[in-house]
């Protein structure tokens, strides 16, 4: 953007505290985006939530500020972020020499005590060094609020092709201070590596004060050593609306102002995106709003919680009614067989002992081999006699070898399995090719 042209599809855009857009980034017109012309007026967003109307200074002619929100920008394909100057800390750092990847994992040791916020759950991008010191210009951002953003973006197709905090990328001259009042707050840039955000509001009375407060913290009320002449400060105003605040501050102060629509960004030396660090997946988790998904969560493991009561009520009832089962079972078996001293399969003890009755009695059961045999004829039918080649029988089962020539096809072993099941008998090929089958009755 050192051109200060902007050409289609691109866009600068001054994103708001992170305090207004957490709220409503993507509905809400909290967005300061500077279009070019013709796109603009496709917008239709050109004044300032107040009604004021909303211009660009400086070479950028053929662009426009419009207020809108996320989802009423047109079709961009890249787009310059400007991060709210009380979104970012500009820190001065004693780094010692690391490479880049261990410099950005020491770095939360390195300004735990100079942020008020957990380090861990900031971002860093490290600027240039300063040249009489061994310091680093270091900014900090939430970690959460950068990838909330440029996510926001990317997952609408646009590239951000860079992040500056809003401090340092505002127009300044050696020995000068420059002002900015937008999204009812203030960033001044007081040197080419420094800067600092401050809250306004939003009546003239607060702006007012505000503004002549965070002059006097940067001390730019006083005069310069070079010079005891009244010290003028360009400042750049987001519309009318605060024209009057900054003459009025700047008479208390003791100062001149030079009022100017909001200029044309200029690069800055920290981009904000050298600070996200890790693969697409953890930007993506970081992305999330998890606060948005409580009420889901709360609701699924509710109904989780539920589901497995249910589940073990249910299971509970079964085991009950299984237990009842099997003492009835086995309240039988003592009552048809009262003198057994030991019980562990009552039904598989039962059919033993009702085979040895029939046996004793010269009974044949219907897994004897005679009426298996006599019940697998009949499933044969009047080919009983020459499609079998040989039988045996063992442990209830018949083996049973057909002739060459019979049960071959496909469809005459499944009209004979269809034929067996009707009698009550499971029929079983060995294979598609084999000649042999096993027949038992069907449990």
């Amino acid at each position: 953007m050192a051109a200060q042209v902007l050409k289609r599809g691109q866009a600068v855009v001054w994103v708001p505290p992170r305090s207004v857009g957490e709220r409503q980034f993507a509905a809400a017109p909290v967005l300061l985006a500077m279009l070019p012309s013709a796109v603009s007026e496709q917008v239709g967003g050109a004044a300032s939530a107040a009604g004021h109307p909303v211009t660009v200074f400086g070479s950028a002619s053929n662009a426009r500020y419009v207020r809108v929100s996320l989802d009423a920008l047109p079709a961009l394909k890249q787009v310059t972020l400007v991060f709210d100057a009380r979104d970012v800390n500009l820190l001065r750092v004693v780094v010692p020499p690391l490479s880049p990847a261990r410099l950005q994992q020491a770095l939360p040791n390195l300004v735990e005590d100079l942020l008020l916020q957990d380090a861990q759950s900031c971002a860093y991008a490290i600027g240039p060094r300063e040249s009489d010191s061994q310091q680093r210009l270091v900014a900090a951002i939430d970690r959460g609020w950068l990838e909330f953003v440029v996510g926001a973006f990317e997952r609408r197709g646009i590239r951000v092709q860079a992040a500056w905090p809003a401090q340092l990328a505002l127009p300044i001259g050696p020995g000068q201070v420059t002002l900015a009042c937008l999204h009812d707050g203030l960033a001044l840039r007081t040197q080419s590596n420094d800067g600092i955000g401050w809250s306004a509001g939003a009546d003239a009375e607060s702006r007012t004060e505000a503004i002549v407060c965070a002059l006097d913290a940067v001390g730019a009320c006083a005069p310069t050593a070079e010079t005891v002449e009244r010290r003028r400060i360009a400042v750049f105003v987001e519309d009318g609306s605060w024209q009057a605040p900054a003459l009025k501050a700047a008479a208390r102060a003791g100062i001149d102002v030079d009022v100017r629509a909001l200029a044309f960004p200029l690069d800055s030396p920290v981009d904000l995106l050298s600070a996200r660090s890790g693969t697409a997946a953890r930007r993506w988790l970081a992305d999330v709003d998890w606060r948005a998904w409580r009420l889901p969560a709360a609701a699924a493991a509710a109904s989780v919680v539920v589901a497995l009561l249910g589940l073990n009520l249910h299971w509970a009832r079964l085991a009950g009614e299984s237990d009842r089962l099997h003492a009835s079972i086995e309240q039988r078996y003592r009552d048809a067989f009262p003198g057994t001293q030991v019980i562990v399969d009552p039904m598989l003890q039962m059919q033993r002992q009702v085979a040895s009755l029939r046996a004793r009695a010269g009974q044949s059961g219907p897994d004897d081999f005679v009426p298996l045999l006599a019940r697998f004829s009949q499933a044969l039918g009047g080919q009983a006699i020459d499609a079998m080649a040989s039988v045996e029988f063992r442990e209830g089962r018949l083996r049973v070898r057909f002739q060459p020539g019979f049960f071959e096809a496909r469809a005459a072993r499944e009209s004979l399995v269809r034929a067996g099941q009707q009698l009550g008998l499971s029929v079983r090929f060995d294979a598609d090719r084999e000649p042999t089958a096993a027949v038992a009755l069907l449990r």
